[in-house]
């Protein structure tokens, strides 16, 4: 793969979670509206899911840029995968924060807190990951997010 290709990457990977934080933040305002507890909770999670998950995808992105300029060797995978363990918790914190707004939109759905139908619970970040997560799709998260999305974008 041309190097150029993993920069690309990385930019627009970090470009596209920027916006898709303003797709975050105004479920967080919808969520407001009906309880303010479920609002800073998920604006709270979603804040920590943006600072952490890019810098996550830039540092994968670079795992591999530095993979490919090393040469493909085992001592360059070495390299990288050492790196890439030091800094795994960017990972976790992200994926951490993820979990807890969807939990937190989820319940709000789940227990009529919103004017959605409770039915909607299942267009939520979880029940759309149980699905997806043992296929073999790539780009999982993403996936994932569009479907909630886009049915959201419906219900709202």
């Amino acid at each position: 793969m041309p190097l150029k290709n993993l920069s690309i990457a990385m930019i627009l990977g970090v470009a596209a979670m920027t916006l898709e934080l303003f797709g975050y933040m105004q479920l967080c305002i919808y969520m407001g509206e009906y309880s303010p507890l479920y609002y800073w909770i998920m604006y709270a999670s979603a804040l920590v899911m943006f600072i952490f998950l890019p810098l996550h995808h830039i540092i994968c992105c670079l795992c591999e840029w530095f993979y490919v300029r090393m040469g493909l060797t085992r001592e360059a995978l070495a390299s990288v995968w050492d790196f890439f363990k030091c800094t795994v918790y960017t990972m976790y914190i992200g994926y951490l924060a993820m979990i807890v707004f969807a939990v937190a939109f989820l319940s709000g759905i789940a227990t009529r807190q919103t004017a959605l139908p409770g039915w909607a619970a299942l267009f939520t970040l979880l029940p759309v990951a149980v699905v997806v997560l043992p296929t073999k799709l790539p780009a999982k998260a993403n996936v994932i997010g569009a479907v909630m999305f886009l049915a959201m974008l419906f219900l709202m």
